[in-house]
């Protein structure tokens, strides 16, 4: 029977052969992940077995969403998320969660995030009501190769493009929130597009005699800094959204518009990276067909799940 309690500095050590082990096991399957092999700073819990001993470690951390935060489109209001989290079995899952899950933040939400390729703790999660909600991909930097489909152009976005761009976004998301009781149609992520295309961030569009199609948001980011993934260290284009209006799927314009973004990104790339959606049919086969690969997955759980907001 293993009990929770804080964690003090005389478990520092204890907890860092936990991290580290885990870091070992996950290295050996994938070089490129990094996980942190000493606990960070801040208050934690530790599982404890009735010696004293620790097999499992985390430090909490509350995050609550005001109604103008554009996270809300895929984050809950109010949630407690996992950091640092590490476990030497299912035991320790379920002896932590249930004191994260004693407050009241975290009876309503909580979440973790794990690398996608160590297999061996996806049972631990599952068994803890987790579910698999996303995936951190990465790709990468040889070009994306296909021409664009017949009467198909590509350009950057302009702030005249600004009310068509947010269209094909809230349709994307509402096909998401469709496919997943973790995405919602939420005004103030929704927002968010027109406010980055109007500030300058980066765009691709496609464009027919009817309008436009498709978009791709993109913009750089460094890997050694980029939270709260950490990527080895290099210049990635991150892809924050994708969107093409359902009547113009399955002709690859999805494909057409990613590698205009990359184009436009230009050469000298570490990698491309973005999160997707396990439960969206057609990003769970996309993705991984045009070669990025999930590398941390989002492991979450919801007493309630929210509708449109």
């Amino acid at each position: 029977m293993l009990t929770v309690r804080a964690r003090v500095e005389a478990d520092e050590v204890a907890v860092a052969a936990l991290l580290s082990a885990a870091a070992e096991r996950v290295t050996s399957l994938d070089p490129t992940v990094w996980m942190p092999r000493w606990p960070g700073p801040g208050p934690g819990l530790v599982a404890v077995d009735d010696d004293g001993g620790i097999h499992g470690f985390t430090r909490p951390r509350v995050a609550e969403l005001g109604p103008r935060d554009g996270s809300r489109m895929y984050a809950p209001d109010r949630s407690v998320a996992w950091g640092d989290a590490v476990a030497g079995g299912a035991a320790a899952v379920a002896a932590l969660a249930a004191e994260i899950r004693s407050t009241a933040a975290g009876a309503e939400a909580d979440n973790l995030l794990w690398p996608t390729v160590d297999r061996l703790a996806d049972p631990w999660w599952t068994a803890a009501g987790f579910t698999r909600t996303g995936g951190y991909a990465v790709r990468p930097p040889e070009p994306l190769a296909g021409p664009l489909p017949p009467g198909v152009t590509a350009r950057p976005a302009t702030p005249a493009d600004a009310d068509a761009v947010v269209a094909l976004h809230r349709e994307a998301v509402a096909f998401q929130a469709e496919h997943s009781p973790y995405v919602r149609v939420a005004e103030a992520g929704i927002a968010g597009f027109r406010d980055r295309l109007l500030a300058g961030t980066s765009s691709m569009v496609l464009e027919t005699d009817r309008g436009l199609v498709g978009v791709c948001e993109w913009w750089y980011v460094d890997g050694a800094t980029h939270r709260p993934i950490q990527l080895p260290p290099g210049r990635y284009a991150y892809l924050n959204s994708v969107a093409v209006t359902a009547a113009a799927r399955g002709v690859g314009l999805g494909r057409a518009v990613v590698a205009a973004a990359l184009a436009a990104a230009g050469p000298g790339l570490d990698g491309s990276t973005l999160w997707f959606n396990p439960a969206n049919p057609i990003a769970s086969l996309v993705w991984p067909h045009l070669g990025w690969r999930s590398v941390w997955s989002v492991w979450e759980r919801r007493e309630s799940v929210s509708g449109p907001s």
